[in-house]
């Protein structure tokens, strides 16, 4: 695979990265590049103004009142991640999602929407639709994390990790991330914002990530690791089976973003998305 500078992400806008990477999901996939950053794809003013929606219907707590106890994340729709382990909840637990979604964004951009016709445009000659199975789906979800949370160097696969078998979208080859920033929290140089290694997920990396050493690991095989940094309205894509992490931030200021998550295959013209 490239290195160096030809492993950064590829930007700023779809006509250049279209222009550069015909199939972009397609080179993500083979770890071509690292990921793709459309800036300013989402109004910044509507992303304050749905976060400001979002406490004003108690969807969001602020660390910042009184009595306010430390929160860990809080998540705005179904993660498939936390209600795996019985899939009838879920599922209507993400029929309830969706008919918040329904009204929520009203008068304004409707920012799932924006993520689907997106990955459609990334994504020529597929058809992007939100996972399924025979009676029930999930859209999106919104993710808020909080003072001292973040995630340590790990790989996302619903078969490779997770091994949902029991889901549809296990039978999808290769899985993605697709990331709409909404507010960063503090940034102090280390912390605050994402990092991705030039390295996928295989099994001999298993013991470095459950030990939690796979950033000594990295450093010791000259693996190189990049910095995306993003501002409130960036849209950014990876290959979730590449090695990554977003390093604890400090301050009150929660990083709020919402991320979809979609698998595709080679012979498939379907691409399924899902939270």
């Amino acid at each position: 695979m490239p290195s160096g500078q030809e492993w950064m992400p590829v930007e700023p806008d779809l006509e250049t990265i279209l222009a550069r990477h015909p199939r972009p999901l397609d080179d993500l996939a083979s770890g071509c590049i690292s990921a793709v950053i459309i800036r300013q794809a989402f109004k910044p003013n509507h992303c304050a103004a749905l976060i400001k929606r979002f406490y004003q219907q108690g969807l969001l707590c602020d660390p910042r009142r009184p009595g306010i106890a430390k929160v860990p994340r809080v998540d705005i729709g179904t993660s498939l991640g936390k209600r795996r382990r019985d899939p009838e909840k879920f599922f209507r637990h993400a029929e309830q999602t969706h008919h918040l979604f329904a009204s929520l964004f009203d008068g304004y951009d409707d920012p799932v929407k924006f993520i689907y016709e997106t990955l459609s445009t990334l994504a020529p000659g597929k058809r992007i639709m939100v996972a399924h199975e025979p009676d029930a789906r999930c859209p999106a979800i919104f993710r808020t994390y909080y003072e001292g949370v973040g995630h340590s160097p790990h790989f996302d696969s619903v078969s490779k990790r997770s091994k949902l078998f029991n889901y549809t979208v296990s039978r999808f080859e290769k899985q993605f991330a697709a990331v709409l920033c909404f507010q960063n929290g503090k940034d102090d140089g280390e912390n605050g914002q994402a990092y991705l290694y030039h390295r996928q997920w295989t099994p001999d990396l298993q013991d470095e990530l459950q030990n939690g050493t796979f950033r000594q690991y990295a450093a010791a095989h000259g693996i190189e690791r990049i910095r995306v940094e993003l501002e409130p309205g960036d849209f950014y894509l990876f290959c979730s089976e590449t090695i990554h992490e977003v390093p604890p931030f400090c301050g009150d200021t929660p990083r709020i973003v919402l991320p979809i998550i979609c698998a595709m295959s080679p012979d498939n013209e379907k691409i399924f998305a899902w939270s």
